[in-house]
């Protein structure tokens, strides 16, 4: 078996121990790296200790001074342990030192016996010495390991903090923008809605005296046209403003499709739209307020269907997931260019000429008063933009 398998065999045994004793064996195992960057390290303390071994030995014994310093090479392998693998590799390499120095003391200077026995005697203490410095320099080693991997732990700790501190203030700041934009939407739309009502009732009584074929009647119809506009426009500003507040009751969604189906027709045939629904043959009843969830998928739809006005086909496909429903539509118009999908469920943003920017909005706003979400799906091969919407099984609000 070679050096990297053994390696890679004693992890996996230090990964299969309780965790009770991982934790009280810590202190001497070695700091996790690749096994690759283990084994070259490996190679270089060993061949540290054995140079100075060969060294000790092809010196002549009359050089003390030479073996003094060898001797003093042995602590470099020693405080390398220590760095590279902490408390156990100080050990380890204080052992290894003091076996190649062994044959040194027991060999060559058996011969010299009784004429440098003091010095003799201080070889044996320096192998002590070894065992010493390599016990106190890896239990400092360990120290510093451990405290780095505190500070290290506690630096992603604040990191992360700092980004959820960061996105908490971001939707914050956010929900606080829309509350005061629907306060005021809501205000200028009640103001307006009443004139808007008065002109209504004026335009009818001025349209039958231009009965269809006049010549002005051209004019009579401009203007209910843009009234119309004017009073869809009001109502999806109160839309908005306004808090959903669901009344919940057992509902198929299977039902809540269908009629939306027939809602749309019109839109629909208007653009040479094919709108086609798929779902399977039984779904899990749900617990939502069916009005609203048909408004948020009829505003789904009908941007869809807006999205195309040179024809195409919208697929509304419904599935059951985690307890719930799934509810995928897909259109074939242009799709979402990528800079503005982050922003497609912004008020107000809109791409369209004569757009509001409030129909997903109000659908994310229904529909996660119903505890579900809706968002923009991946887009097919080609064009054109998929939406998802979760509906849930329960009725557990986001809001």
């Amino acid at each position: 078996m070679n050096i990297s398998q053994a390696l890679v065999n004693s992890q996996a045994l230090w990964e299969r121990l309780p965790k009770p004793v991982r934790e009280t064996l810590s202190f001497v195992r070695y700091p996790t790296r690749s096994a690759s960057e283990n084994v070259w390290r490996v190679l270089v303390l060993g061949g540290a200790i054995a140079a100075t071994g060969i060294a000790h030995h092809l010196t002549p014994i009359e050089l003390i001074n030479l073996h003094n310093v060898y001797q003093r090479l042995y602590y470099l392998p020693i405080f390398a342990g220590a760095y590279w693998f902490g408390f156990g590799g100080a050990v380890v390499a204080s052992m290894l030192s003091a076996v190649s120095y062994l044959p040194h003391i027991l060999i060559d200077w058996r011969r010299m016996r009784g004429i440098h026995d003091e010095y003799l005697a201080a070889q044996y203490a320096e192998i002590i010495m070894f065992q010493v410095v390599g016990f106190v320099v890896g239990l400092l080693a360990q120290s510093e390991h451990r405290l780095r991997q505190r500070q290290e732990r506690t630096s992603r700790e604040l990191a992360d903090a700092y980004r959820e501190l960061r996105e908490s203030f971001q939707h914050l700041s956010r929900a606080d923008r829309l509350s005061s934009l629907g306060e005021l939407s809501a205000g200028v739309a009640h103001e307006i809605k009443n004139p808007l009502a008065s002109i209504q009732g004026s335009l009818e009584i001025v349209a039958a005296e231009f009965p269809v074929g006049h010549a002005k009647r051209e004019f009579v119809e401009i203007m209910e046209r843009e009234l119309h506009q004017l009073n869809r426009i009001v109502t999806e500003f109160l839309d908005f403003a306004r808090v959903p507040r669901p009344v919940r009751m057992p509902c198929d969604v299977r039902e809540i499709i269908g009629s939306l189906k027939v809602l749309c027709s019109k839109e629909a045939a208007r653009n040479s739209v094919e709108l086609e629904v798929s779902a399977p043959e039984t779904l899990p009843e749900l617990n939502l307020d069916a009005s609203q969830v048909q408004q948020a998928l009829l505003n789904v739809v009908l941007n869809g269907i807006q999205a195309m006005p040179g024809g195409g086909r919208l697929d509304v496909m419904l599935m059951q997931s985690n307890g719930g429903v799934e509810i995928e539509i897909r259109d074939q118009g242009p799709g979402v260019p990528p800079d503005q999908r982050t922003r497609i469920f912004d008020p107000f943003f809109t791409s369209k000429a004569r757009g509001t920017g409030l129909g997903l909005p109000i659908a994310q706003k229904l529909i996660r008063a119903q505890g579900g979400d809706i968002r923009l799906g991946e887009e097919p091969e080609g064009r054109g933009a998929v939406f998802v919407i979760e509906l849930p099984s329960g009725g557990n609000s986001h809001e």
